[in-house]
């Protein structure tokens, strides 16, 4: 009896605890328009979806412990440049130091540049490597050359060189 007791007692304290915050705090008034700036044009929106997945992403894996050292967040940091491949309807999305802005220099790792390739719904379907990295493009089928075959020569003489076979010029 005592045990149940104690487990009901750790049950009310750990839960009771935590607080729901509310998901709005109240109205929100809207920004004053000459102040405001456009930053990105309308875009589709699995752009957008595909640019926030592809800089959690780089977020939750970069090997840089001191990368975002100044920034609010880490997403004051980086620029994003989406591309989408019409014909497997992929995203590309590139993100780019600009460190400036959370003071300092704007680029803090050389090569630190990243893309990703991104479904419109928010997957991860592989990050890009560069292009030193990739793969080589398969090299192009070569045909076999069209001159006629070459007869081998008979084994009892030695096949003669080029050079010897000259005669010298100016000997008559």
């Amino acid at each position: 009896m005592n045990r149940l007791w104690v487990l009901a007692f750790f049950a009310v304290v750990s839960s009771g605890c935590s607080f729901f915050a509310p998901a709005r705090k109240g109205p929100v008034k809207g920004p004053d328009v000459a102040a405001t700036q456009l930053l990105v044009p309308s875009v589709e929106a699995g752009a957008a979806i595909a640019a926030a997945a592809a800089l959690r992403e780089m977020v939750r894996t970069n090997p840089y412990p001191d990368l975002f050292w100044g920034c609010s967040s880490p997403e004051q940091g980086l620029d994003v440049a989406v591309y989408k491949d019409s014909t497997s309807g992929l995203y590309y999305v590139l993100l780019s130091q600009h460190f400036n802005r959370c003071g300092g220099p704007r680029v803090r790792v050389l090569d630190g540049w990243f893309e990703y390739a991104v479904t419109a719904q928010g997957e991860i379907v592989g990050e890009v490597l560069p292009l030193d990295e990739a793969e080589p493009p398969p090299a192009p089928p070569t045909t076999p050359p069209t001159s006629p075959p070459e007869t081998s020569p008979s084994s009892d003489a030695p096949p003669e060189s080029p050079v010897e076979s000259r005669e010298p010029s100016g000997e008559q």
